[in-house]
């Protein structure tokens, strides 16, 4: 009797978790999908995917490394270079989970921590930690990113 009582609790359990993440707002669903369909183009060095949820403006904000990049054609341009031209041998890993933080009906905002690995010219690996924070606003095209930013850490001396 115990162990029937144990499997049903386990299995509502189960079915309360899978429908919590079914229920999940469309917002985070879509942007879920868009977040993770990104993570796979990065590790490809697909710029032009990796670029589909950005907003295609002159308006598009993106600050990194002490930079402000503006326009998509600019960020284009200067992702193209990151991994040049799809050359890069990059493997990005997110640590940790995507928090996603409504800031109204139409915008959102997710941030994520990753680690980075890459050979440098010289040869040797290189690794990183960066985050990563973007704010999304819904437009009639979906869910696209209008600004961006990233933090790189330090390397230890």
């Amino acid at each position: 009797m115990k162990a029937t009582i144990r499997t049903a609790l386990l299995l509502g359990l189960l079915v309360a978790g899978n429908l919590r993440a079914a229920d999940a707002p469309p917002a985070l669903q879509q942007i879920r999908a868009l977040w993770n369909d990104m993570q796979h183009a990065a590790n490809a060095h697909d710029t032009n995917r990796f670029m589909m949820p950005f907003v295609r403006s002159p308006d598009l904000v993106f600050a990194v490394n002490g930079e402000i990049i503006r326009g998509w054609d600019a960020l284009h341009a200067q992702q193209l270079k990151w991994w040049n031209h799809g050359k890069s041998d990059a493997r990005y890993m997110q640590a940790g989970k995507l928090e996603i933080i409504a800031l109204g009906p139409d915008a959102e905002v997710s941030t994520a921590s990753f680690t980075s690995r890459r050979t440098r010219p010289d040869g040797k690996i290189s690794t990183g930690r960066f985050v990563v924070t973007y704010i999304w606003k819904k437009l009639p095209q979906g869910w696209r990113i209008i600004y961006g930013h990233e933090s790189w850490a330090r390397p230890p001396r």
